[in-house]
C-alpha cells in the first residue's frame, strides 16, 4: 500500500478485522539466525550480475558473526535522545535535564548541564541535535520544557495534576492556568558542555500541562539547513470514553487536553505536528522566539504564510507522537514512527484498531498525515458523541472535518494519507508481519531510524559495509529488535524487511541484546550508535545503556565489565574490590585486565581481581581496560564516592505488586535510611512519579514529594483499550544532605501495582496458545492448560486478597501455586465446563512478593482471573467523583 493512498478504509477491509494468519516462515527462519550463519533473506537485487568472490563478500557482510556491539556506558539517567559528535563523543539527554558527554576514547561519561525542566508526566529533557554547521558554530540544539519560560522566577504552571472535569464555580478560563510551552532552544558547545549563557530560545509550543502524553520532541535539518521539529499531540491515551480510539472529547465542562482535534487536529496549532523552519543565521541578544524574529518560514510548507487559521510552521499535521524522526538530504526524504492508540480490534461503532506507523515521504510532499480522524491504512474513526456515548458518521478521510468546539483553525482540512507501513500487535493484523515476528517483547513502540550512507573514503575500521547502503533503520521499542528497510526512495516503496543483528545472535555472542532501543543513529565513522532505555520506567534502568554497534570481520573486541565493592563509603580510607572476572571475549581469547582507579589516564594496576585504596574524600572515576590477545579491547568506568553514600529508600507500603481496582487512591510510606544523615527523613526530599504502566513502556501521570499521601489511580486508565495490559508503576526517590563536601547522592525504589482483573493471555505462558476471540474479556484466552503447562504472573503480592475468580472452561482440576510451578498447590477448583464459568478459588492471603502460577490438570482455557479483597487501595473520593488524580491534592510538600 502506496502512501499516495488517499480513499477511507470501512470497517470490513480493516486488517485487524480478519482471522489472524500463521506467521510467516522466512520471518521465523530470520528471527533464529545464530552468530557464525549468513542472513538467510537478503536482498537479491543486490548480487544480481555479481561474481562468486562479490557474492561471497556480500554474504560476509550479512553475518551476524561479523558484527559487534560495543558497550560505551550505563550512565546515561533515563534516556531520550542522543547526538553524535564528529570525533564520535556522544551527547545524550535524559529527562529529568541532564546532559551528558560520553568519550568511547577514554570510557568515561561526565554530566555535563543539568537545565531546569518542568518534569510532570512525560514533559522534561527531549531532543539534542547538531547543527549543520557545527564544525564552525559549535552550536547544538535542544526541545525541553521549562519550568520557568518567563524567567520570572516563578513556575509557569501548578504542581500536579489538572482535573479531567470544570471545577464547579470555574468557567472555561480556568484552563489558561495550565498552558505552558515547549521550547526549541540552541547553545554553543565548548567542546566539554553546552554554555547556558549562550541559549537562545527559537520556537515555543503552547501546550496543556498537568496531564499526559505524547510530547515528540526530535530535531533534525536537510541540506538547506531548515530545521525539522516533531511535535505530539498533548493528548491523553486514556481520555474518558475514547476506550482506545480517536481520543475527541469535547464533551461540556471536560478538560480540553481531551480533545486531540484542538492540536493535531489543527491547522492552527503546532502540537501533533512536523515543523519546517528557516532558523535565522544573525539573532539579535534578547529576541524573542518566534517567526520573522528567530526564524522564517521556507517555501513550500502545508499551509502559505498569511493563510487564516493556519500556522505557516507546519510541513505534516495530524500526527499523534512522532518520536523520532529523520530527514536525509541524499533521498530527499522525512521518515518517522508514530505511536497509535490501544485499541485491540476495530470497532464497528468505533474505528480501527489501535495500529502504529512509519512513514516516508519526500521533503517536497507537506501533507496531513490524518490523526486523528483516520489512522494507519487511512482507517477512518467515528465522530463519537463523548457527551452521550454514542455513535455518529464517519470521518471522511478524503476530506475530514473539524468540529471541535476547541478547534482555532480551519473547519475543512487537506485530505488524509494513508501510512507507508503499519501494524498491530499479532501476525495478519497488517500487510508485513514481520513487524510483529522479529522480537520477543510485547506491544507496539516504533523508533524511526537512519538511512545509512556508505562512504568508500572512510577508513574507520568498524564502518558498515555497502550492503546497507541506502537502507533505513528502524527500531523497536517494546519488542526489542532493529530492522533495516528497503525503500525506493524514487515511490517511498519498502521492499525487504530485515531483522538487523538479532537479540538470537547477540546472546549467542555473549553481547548486550537489544532491550527497549529508544534512539539510533549513525557516527561519521559509518558505526550504528544506539540509545536504550532498558526495562522500566522514569529512571535509570539498570539494563539502559549507550552501545555502538560495528562491522568487525574477524576479531571481537572483549565485552568490558566491573564490579566495586564497596562504590561508596562515608570516610577515607576505604579499600574498594575491582572484579572484571564477568568480562567476556566473544571469540574465547585470553583477557588481560588494566585498572585506572582515579580517571588520571594512567591505568594503576592489572589483573582480573583488584584492590585500591582511596585515601582522599572525592568522586571517582574508576576505569577499567579489557584488551584480547590481539590487542583489541574496550573501555567500562563508573563512579566511586568516598564521603557520601547514596540513601537507602524503603517503600513501608504498599507491597510491591498489589492489587488494587483502578480509582483507588493507594496509600503510601515512605523511610529512609543513611549513612551520614541517618534515619531521620526530610519529606520534602522524598519524589514519587506514578504511572500507567503499558507492555513495555509507561505513561507518567502523578509526580508529587512526601514521605505519606497516597497515589491516586486513574478511573479511566481502562479507556487505552480493552486489549491493553496496563499497571501502576511507580518510581520513588531520596536526595540526600550530601558530606564531607561532596554533592547529594540520590537513592530510590520502585513499585509495580497490579489490577484486581488479570488477562490470562498478558501472563508468562508455557505450553499453552493464545486464541483471539473478541468474546473473550480482553478479546483473547489461553487456550490448552494442562499438565507440566503454567500460567505465570510475575511480580505480583497478595496482600490483602484472599480468594479469586477465575474465568475457565473444559474439564480438569485449577490450581494456584506461589514461587514454582511445581509447588505444591494453595488453592484448587475443579472445572467441568463447555462453556466460559466463573470457578471460585479460596485461600489466605500472603505478603511476600512472586510470582503466582496458575496450573491444570485435564485441558482448561483461561481467559481471566480476578483478585478478590481489599488488597493495597482504597477508594478515592476524587475517583468516585470522576475528577480523576489531581496530584497536588494528595500529598505534603508536592512540586
Amino acid at each position: 500500500m502506496t502512501n499516495s493512498m488517499r480513499s477511507c478504509i470501512t470497517y470490513e477491509d480493516y486488517p485487524g478485522a480478519r482471522a489472524s494468519a500463521p506467521k510467516k516462515t522466512f520471518a521465523a527462519l530470520a528471527a533464529t539466525a545464530l552468530v557464525g550463519t549468513a542472513l538467510l533473506a537478503t536482498p537479491a537485487s543486490a548480487h544480481e550480475g555479481h561474481d562468486a568472490d562479490a557474492a561471497a563478500a556480500a554474504a560476509a557482510d550479512t553475518d551476524w558473526g561479523n558484527y559487534e556491539k560495543i558497550l560505551l556506558t550505563k550512565d546515561v539517567g533515563e534516556p531520550i535522545d542522543m547526538a553524535v559528535l564528529p570525533d564520535s563523543r556522544v551527547l545524550h539527554t535524559a529527562r529529568n535535564g541532564q546532559v551528558r558527554l560520553t568519550d568511547p576514547a577514554t570510557g568515561v561519561t561526565k554530566l555535563v548541564n543539568t537545565l531546569d525542566v518542568y518534569a510532570n508526566s512525560e514533559d522534561g529533557l527531549q531532543g539534542i541535535a547538531l547543527a549543520p554547521d557545527f564544525a564552525e558554530s559549535n552550536e547544538v540544539y535542544l526541545v525541553y520544557a521549562p519550568r520557568d519560560a518567563d524567567g520570572d522566577g516563578a513556575a509557569d504552571t501548578p504542581a500536579g495534576n489538572a482535573p479531567n472535569t470544570l471545577p464547579a464555580g470555574e468557567d472555561e478560563s480556568y484552563w489558561d492556568q495550565w498552558v505552558g510551552v515547549n521550547r526549541l532552544s540552541k547553545f554553543t558547545f565548548t567542546g566539554d558542555a553546552l554554555d547556558p549563557a549562550s541559549e537562545q530560545p527559537i520556537l515555543d509550543i503552547e501546550v496543556q500541562r498537568g496531564q499526559c502524553c505524547h510530547v515528540g520532541a526530535d530535531i533534525d535539518f536537510d541540506g538547506a539547513g531548515n530545521l525539522y521539529l516533531s511535535t505530539g499531540d498533548n493528548t491523553p491515551a486514556g481520555t474518558p470514553g475514547a476506550n482506545g480510539y480517536a481520543p475527541n472529547n469535547d464533551a461540556p465542562n471536560m478538560n480540553p487536553g481531551f480533545d486531540a482535534r484542538r492540536g493535531a487536529g489543527s491547522t492552527n496549532d503546532l502540537r501533533g505536528k512536523i515543523l519546517r523552519i528557516d532558523v535565522k543565521d544573525e539573532i539579535p541578544a534578547g529576541a524573542p522566539p518566534g517567526a520573522g524574529s528567530t526564524y522564517d518560514i521556507p517555501e513550500g510548507n502545508l499551509f502559505a504564510p498569511g493563510t487564516e487559521g493556519t500556522r505557516p510552521e507546519i510541513f505534516v499535521m495530524g500526527v499523534r507522537n512522532p518520536f523520532r524522526i529523520e530527514v536525509d538530504p541524499e533521498t530527499s526524504s522525512l521518515t518517522w514512527a508514530d505511536y497509535g492508540p490501544d485499541a485491540g480490534a476495530a470497532n464497528p461503532d468505533r474505528g480501527p484498531m489501535g495500529y502504529v506507523e512509519w512513514n516516508a515521504v519526500g521533503l517536497d510532499d507537506p501533507h496531513n498525515s490524518g490523526w486523528p480522524y483516520c489512522h494507519g491504512p487511512n482507517a477512518a474513526y467515528n465522530e463519537w458523541n463523548f457527551e452521550t456515548a454514542t455513535p455518529r458518521e464517519f470521518f471522511d478521510c478524503a476530506a475530514p472535518v473539524n468540529n471541535s468546539r476547541w478547534n482555532t483553525g480551519l473547519t475543512e482540512l487537506p485530505p488524509a494519507r494513508a501510512a507507508t507501513l503499519y501494524y498491530g500487535d499479532q501476525p495478519g493484523q497488517q500487510p508485513r508481519d514481520e513487524l510483529v515476528n522479529f522480537g520477543s517483547g510485547t506491544g507496539q513502540g516504533p523508533m524511526g531510524g537512519p538511512v545509512y550512507h556508505y562512504d568508500a573514503d572512510e577508513t574507520a575500521p568498524g564502518k558498515f559495509p555497502s550492503v546497507w547502503d541506502g537502507k533505513a533503520f528502524f527500531g523497536e521499542f517494546s519488542q526489542d529488535y532493529l530492522a533495516a528497510f528497503s525503500v525506493d526512495w524514487s515511490t517511498f516503496e519498502v521492499g525487504e524487511i530485515e531483522d538487523f543483528f538479532p537479540n538470537t545472535a547477540l546472546e549467542a555472542a555473549g553481547m548486550f541484546r537489544n532491550d527497549n532501543p529508544i534512539d539510533l543513529e549513525f557516527g561519521a565513522d559509518g558505526s550504528l550508535y544506539v540509545l536504550e532505555y532498558g526495562d522500566g520506567f522514569f529512571r535509570q534502568n539498570p539494563d539502559s545503556g549507550l552501545y555502538r554497534i560495528d562491522y568487525a570481520e574477524g576479531n571481537k573486541a572483549p565485552q568490558a565489565r566491573f564490579t566495586a565493592t564497596p562504590a561508596s563509603s562515608s570516610s577515607a580510607p576505604v579499600e574498594v574490590s575491582f572484579d572484571a572476572s564477568a568480562s567476556t571475549d566473544p571469540d574465547g581469547d585470553a583477557l588481560t585486565y588494566e585498572w585506572d582507579f582515579d580517571g588520571d589516564g594512567t591505568f594503576d594496576a592489572s589483573g582480573a581481581q583488584v584492590t585500591h585504596t582511596y585515601t582522599e574524600l572525592d568522586v571517582y572515576t574508576a576505569r577499567l581496560r579489557v584488551t584480547d590477545a590481539r590487542a583489541k579491547f574496550s573501555l567500562t568506568s563508573r563512579e566511586i564516592s568516598v564521603g557520601n553514600q547514596a540513601p537507602e529508600v524503603t517503600v513501608e507500603f504498599p507491597a510491591d505488586g498489589g492489587f488494587f481496582d483502578w480509582g483507588d487512591a493507594v496509600p503510601f510510606q515512605v523511610t529512609t535510611q543513611d549513612a551520614e544523615d541517618g534515619s531521620e527523613t526530610v519529606c520534602s526530599r522524598v519524589a514519587w512519579s506514578y504511572g500507567l504502566g503499558h507492555d513495555e513502556h509507561a505513561h507518567p501521570e502523578v509526580s508529587g514529594t512526601g514521605c505519606t499521601g497516597v497515589f491516586p489511580t486513574d478511573p479511566n486508565s481502562p479507556e487505552h483499550g480493552a486489549g491493553s495490559h496496563l499497571y501502576g508503576a511507580v518510581v520513588v526517590t531520596y536526595t540526600d544532605n550530601g558530606a564531607n563536601g561532596l554533592p547529594p547522592a540520590k537513592g530510590e525504589a520502585t513499585l509495580r501495582l497490579n489490577p484486581k482483573l488479570q488477562e490470562a493471555e498478558h501472563a508468562t505462558l508455557k505450553g499453552v496458545e493464545v486464541v483471539q476471540d473478541e468474546a473473550a474479556s480482553a478479546g483473547a484466552y489461553v487456550d490448552g492448560l494442562a499438565k507440566r503447562d503454567s500460567v505465570a504472573l510475575e511480580r505480583v503480592n497478595l496482600s490483602g486478597i484472599d480468594s479469586a475468580v477465575a474465568k475457565i472452561r473444559g474439564k480438569g482440576t485449577v490450581e494456584l501455586r506461589w514461587g514454582s510451578p511445581k509447588a505444591k498447590p494453595f488453592a484448587s477448583a475443579r472445572v467441568n465446563a463447555r462453556t466460559w464459568q466463573d470457578v471460585d478459588l479460596q485461600f489466605r492471603d500472603r505478603s511476600t512478593t512472586g510470582t503466582l502460577y496458575i496450573t491444570a490438570t485435564g485441558g482448561l482455557d483461561v481467559d481471566a482471573i480476578t483478585m478478590i479483597g481489599e488488597g493495597v487501595g482504597a477508594p478515592s473520593a476524587a475517583a468516585q467523583s470522576s475528577t480523576g488524580p489531581t496530584g497536588a491534592a494528595q500529598t505534603e510538600g508536592e512540586q
